[in-house]
């Protein structure tokens, strides 16, 4: 059987990556999964630059489809983490809003995510790091050429 060795490592490493996480932020109370902190963190960090958040964006960044991000967006409103409000210019449109609860999310899992990334980088030089970066962006965009192929 052939085992791709580039797929293989990206499924591996994904798995090791969740246990990490769970390890670094043990029991959720808040019920966020990693997604949604993710997405938590977008939201400040694009609030925190005075720029509005749609549905779409999230799409883009998160490479996630529309269907998937409705529900997860649905999920996020259900458990009180964003609100969808409606902007002036266009009623089709929904502003994504963080709530209160969110904010505190955010402040809770920063140091965390900070811990995180630490254990993931850890024996690494900058150069690696960046070069880690640099390749993963290039299969992002193979990945996104051949279904867009199709």
């Amino acid at each position: 059987m052939y085992k791709d060795p580039v797929s293989y490592r990206i499924k591996t490493l994904n798995s090791l990556v969740k246990r990490l996480a769970d390890h670094c932020f043990g029991h959720k109370p808040d019920r966020a999964t990693m997604m949604h902190r993710w997405i938590i963190a977008y939201l400040q960090d694009r609030e925190d630059k005075g720029l509005d958040t749609f549905q779409k964006d999230i799409e883009v960044e998160f490479s996630i489809n529309r269907s998937t991000t409705s529900e997860m967006l649905k999920l996020m409103c259900k458990k009180d983490m964003i609100q969808r409000v409606a902007v002036s210019h266009d009623a089709r449109l929904k502003k994504i809003i963080l709530t209160d609860k969110s904010r505190e999310i955010n402040e809770k899992v920063e140091q965390s995510m900070k811990k995180m990334n630490e254990t993931l980088v850890q024996g690494l030089s900058q150069e690696e790091v960046q070069e880690f970066m640099r390749l993963c962006d290039k299969l992002m965009d193979n990945i996104k050429k051949g279904v867009d192929q199709d």
